[in-house]
């Protein structure tokens, strides 16, 4: 099958996304379909998304996607590295996927895969480990180690997309995937501008203008579907995540942590944690939390991601077992006519299971079990459950009171309109 993987958080989904997905289609209009696999509750760099995986889900349909699933919290909320190592993972195993494609800063694709092959060898790794021993983070290790070895600009090896872009193409060289790369030129909008721009905006600049107390709703709406902007208006304020419960959160989480226990946690290392606890004392925001913790070794993500592990209370341990196993199961989250279909062909091909109904895999009491009790697939898609619950409980009141959309919900299918 001609079947295209982009591995996506859609946070929101904006006309950039649209247009990656519209470009999929006008190049490979004899495709069979579209997948997207999606961060869910909580995003890449540890925040909870602005919109719930559903709702995102959705407008992805509406946008060009047919079938969106859920990549597992466990890789969704981790480096870049195991970003694309869990989305890898899962569009591999489905059987069905021939290509993956991503947006690039970069103008083409073989400098990406140059570095992507490079990363692994001895030499590399010596280098990055001779870095990071005289404080430079680690992407600032990598970048200026693939730079020296292969006379590539670092400011291309130090731009998002490309950084994303590399791990997905060392993912597929690691794992042997027989999926071919594509790369899309990002257009217009930078990641991460914090400015709207009509037409083609960054996501970034979206939450950044929901942050304000009356929205410019005129400019966000030139910048995504009427859709997303009808929901963005229904969220806003009471129904969008509030990071300043993450700090009330923290603050009472390591209060009830052992030493041990906070040790134990994915992320912490290197005496990280000893910067965190000072910093949660002097900190008025969340703002201030990460501020305070970052430092040139530890950049504010690293930071998010940690304070994220803590609340769920992933351990160093469980992350090492589920980088082994890699995704356990298929989620769907939303999906149109020519996804149905593709679900089929999946379930055929793929020998993981399609949960569609949450509790019939692990329910409420079951996961209320010591983990040592649970198979290694119900730990996995506990933390997926938990996530959710955890951004309901940043959502200001009442909204934040209501728990258990995992086991509620079910996904999505929509009809042509």
């Amino acid at each position: 099958m001609d079947v295209i993987g982009v591995i996506a958080e859609y946070n929101p989904f904006h006309h950039g996304h649209a247009w990656q997905l519209g470009e999929l289609r006008r190049r490979f209009p004899s495709m069979d379909g579209i997948v997207i696999v999606m961060s869910g509750s909580i995003t890449q760099r540890g925040t909870p998304a602005v919109l719930d995986k559903w709702a995102r889900a959705r407008h992805a349909v509406d946008g060009g996607a047919d079938l969106v699933l859920e990549l597992p919290f466990v890789f969704a909320c981790r480096s870049a590295q195991d970003f694309a190592r869990g989305g890898v993972s899962l569009l591999m195993q489905l059987g069905v996927v021939s290509h993956l494609a991503f947006g690039t800063e970069a103008a083409a694709i073989p400098p990406l895969e140059r570095a992507a092959r490079e990363i692994d060898t001895g030499k590399t790794q010596h280098m990055i480990a001779k870095s990071l021993s005289m404080g430079l983070s680690y992407a600032e290790a990598l970048s200026s180690a693939l730079a020296e070895q292969l006379g590539i600009k670092e400011s291309i090896l130090r731009a998002p997309n490309n950084i994303l872009g590399v791990e997905y193409l060392r993912a597929l060289h690691a794992k042997g995937a027989d999926i071919t790369p594509l790369s899309l030129p990002r257009k217009t909008a930078k990641h991460g501008e914090p400015w709207l721009r009509s037409g083609i905006t960054s996501a970034s600049s979206i939450r950044a203008a929901l942050e304000q107390d009356i929205p410019p709703w005129e400019h966000i709406a030139e910048g995504v579907m009427p859709c997303v902007l009808d929901d963005l208006r229904r969220a806003h304020p009471n129904a969008l995540p509030c990071h300043r419960e993450l700090l009330r959160l923290l603050r009472y989480e390591i209060l009830t942590m052992t030493d041990t226990e906070l040790r134990s946690i994915c992320g912490v290392s290197e005496g990280i944690e000893n910067r965190l606890m000072s910093a949660l004392r002097m900190a008025e925001t969340y703002e201030d939390l990460l501020t305070h913790t970052s430092a040139k070794r530890y950049p504010k993500s690293r930071i998010g991601r940690l304070i994220i592990h803590l609340l769920l209370r992933l351990q160093k341990i469980q992350a090492e077992d589920f980088d082994r196993a890699g995704c356990l199961y298929i989620r769907p989250l939303a999906f149109n006519g020519r996804g149905r279909t593709l679900l089929r062909h999946i379930k055929k091909e793929c020998p993981l299971p399609i949960i569609v109904r949450t509790a019939e895999t692990l329910t409420s009491d079951a996961r209320a079990r010591s983990p040592a009790k649970l198979s290694l697939l119900q730990q996995m898609l506990a933390f997926d459950t938990r996530a959710t619950e955890l951004r309901t409980l940043t959502l200001p009141q009442p909204h934040g009171g209501t728990c258990g959309t995992d086991f509620l919900s079910s996904p999505i299918f929509k009809t042509k309109s």
